[in-house]
């Protein structure tokens, strides 16, 4: 398996780590480790590498890129191998690379030392590398140049083996100006003539390593004793500088207090040229754009940060399936919601739930989180992000806050720098309960899909509440919160629930009405009812319709323009003028986004917080020109309702075509008002009509 990076806006996982050469304890003795003397030549994009290696035993062995030239493996006495009796190139599903076979090199089982010297030339181009919203668009692998350098662990730049941890002691030489950064501490820092001198010592066991190079204006700051906040921008940026050393302090103290000591010696912020958000043990690495954008500091950052307990140092087993990328949201992007109010945190959970089930709708997409590996789609991570997510916090639900933040706690402690899996958290989360884990473990992790609750016969007497729960088959095991109002307040019953029909009793006086999990406290597929059209629910369609309706020719092309970004793939029709049946059109079974439709289509829509007027609108009682603000909002079709639709009303093809990059950060909300000039859009969701979920009383 090629070493892999995970993103911070398209969030890919991260198994690419950072190491050193003090030699921290592990399970297991099988750490290598890299002592290597690397010299940059830009002008020619050429990289030489000496690296001498310790090899652990059990090792036969190792990798390396396969656009790579070896011109000599040496012993540490001076004697030369046969390359060709020791270097093989063959291809696996990651594509070509070079083995070396160790025992060819004359090391026994019990493992010793190998010198490797060799070059390689990398320059990938970097203008077509764009963000999408589930992935990166054109990810590139290697590339050195006068704009930058970047290897990645997946250029196999590095000698590896699978399941071998590794450690590194890195010696960078490099046009003077052009700073490096890895993982690890940075320990020399020297300029000889025309060339920067630079040496990184990653102490920890990891599994890869990557590394950027740029004309960087660096800064240090301490956190506390024995760690720094760096930052490396390509435009020394007081300001920004001061906001990103602030907001590392802060995460880094919140989750010291919350999970175990910082794992490393720095956290850096690093600026790249070309549109990433990568996070490595120790650092992260985000495109210029990413790094300005104002509300990234208090979200998408810590998150990154968050990362370097949970993936960048507690490593992951995926043996179970990826744990970290659910943890990573239950502990950063969920909990910074928690911390505003119940409410938010509320709103979160239910966001999570309805993007899976409009991510899954098409059931065939939906898998058991024990096969999660990383996100490359839409399901992909609405089921190991947020139905990962939605697991922790079932079981925190369950055992409680103090057992689970000690159970985190203990897995941080216990499990630095080796490979975890699933598993191991729920043996920490057992052990601080003193409950038993295994069943909940095995129905959540190995069971695709999610419970389907209604609910029937429910009548309120004087003194009680009576009501049946039904679920498919075979039913789940479950605890499901019911919330009973009252004249003196609501009441919270946790109900185990696990059988395909049952019937319930609860004593409570004056009882006023009954909803089950008000609170999407539960990981479930939502009812229809319980989902107001979204625009998630039109990203997540693979075939949408593309309806234009009388546009002239700029704001024809600015729709294909729209259309073809938006869209992230070629399944989708596109509808002009004079082709328009509404009927047809809108009936197809699947949603169509309408751009500018005339009074006719656009009449089929019937929302009551929404009336549009010729040029004017009318929402949450303000009073909107379209010649001033821009319309994007989702309805049900009107000819299918278990179908959304998205209407866009724009006068520009410029907006128009930038709202392709700008409608999936907003994926959760029923509608959109976006001012002409500059300013942050307006946004909200539809009124939700009464859930099946919930029976209001006598």
């Amino acid at each position: 398996m090629k070493l892999r990076i995970r993103s911070l806006l398209v969030c890919f996982i991260l198994f690419c780590g950072v190491i050193g050469l003090a030699s921290a304890q592990t399970d297991s003795d099988a750490v290598m480790s890299h002592q290597a003397k690397i010299i940059f030549e830009i002008s020619v994009h050429t990289v030489s590498i000496n690296d001498h290696l310790v090899i652990p035993a059990g090792v036969d062995q190792l990798r390396l890129g396969d656009d790579l030239q070896i011109e000599k493996i040496s012993l540490p006495d001076g004697d030369s191998i046969d390359l060709s009796q020791a270097v093989s190139k063959t291809k696996d599903e990651d594509g070509p690379f070079q083995l070396i076979d160790l025992v060819a090199c004359g090391l026994s089982p019990d493992g010793g030392e190998l010198i490797l010297e060799y070059s390689g030339t990398y320059f990938e181009s970097v203008e077509k590398m764009t963000f999408s919203r589930e992935n990166i668009g054109n990810e590139i692998t290697a590339t050195i140049s006068g704009e930058g350098i970047y290897l990645s662990g997946s250029a196999e730049w590095l000698a590896w083996a699978e399941d071998l941890m590794v450690i590194h002691d890195l010696s960078f030489d490099t046009p003077a100006g052009f700073e490096t950064v890895t993982q690890g501490e940075r320990t020399e820092h020297e300029i000889r003539g025309d060339r920067l001198h630079t040496r990184w010592v990653a102490r920890y066991p990891s599994d890869g390593l990557n590394l950027i190079a740029n004309r960087y204006f660096v800064h240090e700051e301490p956190v506390r004793e024995g760690i720094v906040s760096q930052t490396f921008f390509l435009e020394d940026d007081s300001r920004l500088r001061a906001t990103y050393m602030e907001r590392t302090k802060a995460y880094i103290a919140m989750y010291e207090e919350m999970i175990g000591p910082y794992p490393y010696q720095k956290f850096a912020t690093v600026e790249n040229w070309f549109p990433t958000g990568y996070g490595m043990p120790s650092y992260t690495l985000l495109g210029g754009q990413v790094l300005r954008l104002p509300f990234i500091p208090y979200t998408s950052f810590g998150h990154e940060i968050c990362h370097n307990w949970w993936g960048n140092s507690v490593f992951v087993d995926v043996s179970e399936g990826n744990w970290c990328e659910g943890l990573t949201v239950y502990c950063a992007d969920y909990h910074y919601k928690e911390l505003e109010d119940p409410e938010q945190a509320r709103q979160y959970r239910r966001t999570v739930l309805k993007d899976y089930a409009a991510y899954t709708k098409d059931k065939t997409k939906d898998f058991p989180l024990s096969e999660f590996l990383s996100r490359h789609s839409g399901a992909t991570r609405s089921v190991g992000y947020g139905k990962s997510m939605m697991v922790f916090h079932m079981v925190e639900r369950m055992i409680g806050r103090e057992a689970f933040l000690t159970g985190l706690q203990a897995v941080a402690a216990e499990h630095k720098y080796v490979k975890t899996n699933w598993s191991d958290f729920f043996a920490a989360f057992a052990k601080a309960s003193g409950l038993d884990l295994g069943d909940f473990q095995k129905q959540w992790l190995t069971r695709t899909g999610a419970p389907i609750l209604s609910l029937e016969d429910v009548e309120f007497e004087k003194k009680k509440v009576t009501f049946r729960l039904k679920q498919g088959a075979p039913p789940y095991d479950l605890q499901v919160p019911v919330l009973i109002t009252t004249a003196k307040g609501d009441e919270e019953h946790i109900l185990h629930f696990n059988k395909m029909s049952q019937e319930f009793e609860v004593e409570v006086n004056g009882a006023k009405s009954l909803a089950v999990d008000p609170g999407t406290d539960m990981f479930r597929r939502l009812h229809p009812a319980e989902i107001e059209p979204t625009i998630s629910q039109i990203l997540a369609e693979l075939g949408p319709t593309i309806i234009l309706d009388q546009a002239p020719p700029l704001m024809t092309e600015a729709a294909r323009n729209f259309a073809a970004e938006f869209i992230e793939q070629p399944l989708y029709a596109f509808v002009e003028d004079g082709q328009l049946h509404t009927d047809v059109q809108l009936g197809t079974g699947t949603s169509s986004i309408l751009i500018n439709p005339g009074a006719e289509l656009l009449g089929q829509y019937k929302i009551p917080e929404l009336m549009i007027s010729g040029k004017m609108f009318f929402l949450g009682g303000k009073r909107y020109s379209l010649d001033q603000f821009d319309l994007v909002f989702t309805a049900s079709n009107p000819f299918d309702s278990t179908v959304s639709d998205m209407i866009i009303l724009c006068n520009s093809p410029h907006r128009l075509e930038a709202y392709a990059r700008r409608l999936g950060h907003y994926g959760k909300y029923s509608y959109l008002v976006f001012p002409a000039g500059q300013g942050r859009p307006e946004r909200g969701n539809w009124a939700l009509s009464e859930s099946p979920l919930t029976v209001a009383g006598p």
